[in-house]
């Protein structure tokens, strides 16, 4: 299934009212099944965040030289690949359940198909400091700052979007996109033990 370059612009423009608490952000997004679906397939938007994900690796574990196949390594790109896939997926499935016990099961397909695009853009935005820190432009302090500023407003959108589509209070919105750091963390720390 390919994403359409107006249903691209559409989403990050959706997604982008939502950073700015407009309810009315929703009605960009496709919310049909078809867009469910292709909003799982918008995460080949993220391949250059995966690029960038593959060198930090590489830098992290003292493997990244000059003049060097950056993909060379199966492991390393196929870890990666497997963890940024793993985070996509593990709210939406979480919350099938999730949604059961709050009785919002009918709220479920807008739900996952708002953050999923939230979650390309996150990782996409979440890839600058990074990007910055491996081409010399940023000191590890300020990539680690820049990576919390990033962070924060990812969390502003993520809670605001929570609310918006299950129709729930602040708090709980709030435990739902904690679960999802939560098993974000838990993903990241999972593929940082298989690479170490």
């Amino acid at each position: 299934m390919i994403v359409t370059a107006d249903e691209v612009n559409r989403s990050f423009r959706g997604a982008l009212d939502l950073l700015n608490s407009r309810v009315e952000g929703l009605k960009a997004f496709d919310m049909s099944e078809r867009g469910f679906w292709r909003s799982f397939a918008a995460i080949w938007l993220t391949l250059p965040a995966y690029v960038v994900s593959i060198a930090f690796e590489r830098l992290r574990l003292g493997l990244l030289f000059p003049n060097h196949p950056l993909l060379d390594s199966f492991q390393i790109d196929f870890v990666v690949a497997l963890g940024q896939v793993a985070s996509v997926l593990a709210l939406p499935v979480a919350m099938i359940w999730g949604a059961r016990q709050l009785h919002l099961t009918h709220r479920y397909v807008p739900f996952v198909i708002v953050m999923n695009w939230i979650n390309v853009i996150a990782m996409l935005l979440m890839s600058v400091p990074l990007l910055l820190l491996l081409l010399g432009w940023a000191t590890p302090a300020l990539s680690a700052l820049f990576s919390l500023a990033f962070f924060v407003i990812v969390l502003r959108v993520q809670w605001f979007a929570t609310k918006a589509t299950l129709g729930l209070e602040s708090l709980p919105a709030f435990g739902i996109v904690t679960l999802g750091v939560v098993l974000n963390s838990l993903i990241d720390t999972a593929a940082r033990a298989l690479l170490s």
